[in-house]
């Protein structure tokens, strides 16, 4: 009974114990993901700016990667998507949300993976979108030695801001 009883115990401990954790900052990341769609359905460019690195890398369809190096370019790509067809929905819906820890240094990096639906003013579908969104711990990664180490070593201060966004196909 005893030997029962510690291999029960030990099937049990391994199983739990290889479990997938959840990201702790997980919750963190969707708030910002959260206020960034909201900034987004407003047509709000400067509360988008809260929650964004300049530079910013931007890659929608099959084109070419854009990266955005000023709040002022990032102003006038908005102006011309706010004055183009794709602008035209109420809100935003998120349907599924994936967020992974990724890179080599904990809680530096992290993706977000989701699809979402844009609504009209009626709350019907007009759209089904699924992005990439890459998450950094404070304004980015790419520094001098000098200041990658102090964004390294102070990052547990800093908030969580969108670095690049990714679309992903959802056609078959």
């Amino acid at each position: 009974m005893n030997r029962l009883f510690i291999a029960f115990f030990t099937v049990l401990t391994i199983v739990f114990a290889t479990g997938e954790k959840a990201f702790k900052h997980e919750k963190n990341i969707l708030t910002v993901l959260n206020e960034y769609m909201s900034s987004v359905d407003n047509k709000d460019i400067d509360a988008m700016l809260n929650h964004l690195t300049i530079p910013i890398d931007l890659h929608f369809g099959s084109g070419r990667v854009v990266t955005v190096r000023s709040d002022d370019e990032l102003k006038n790509i908005f102006q011309n998507w706010k004055n183009s067809p794709r602008s035209n929905f109420n809100s935003t819906v998120l349907r599924t949300v994936s967020v992974e820890e990724t890179g080599i240094v904990n809680n530096m990096l992290a993706v977000a993976d989701i699809t979402y639906d844009r609504l009209d003013k009626d709350g019907n579908t007009i759209k089904t979108e699924r992005a990439l969104y890459h998450f950094v711990k404070g304004s980015g990664y790419y520094a001098k030695p000098l200041k990658f180490i102090w964004a390294l070593s102070t990052r547990w201060a800093r908030d969580w801001k969108i670095y690049m966004i990714s679309n992903i196909d959802t056609e078959k």
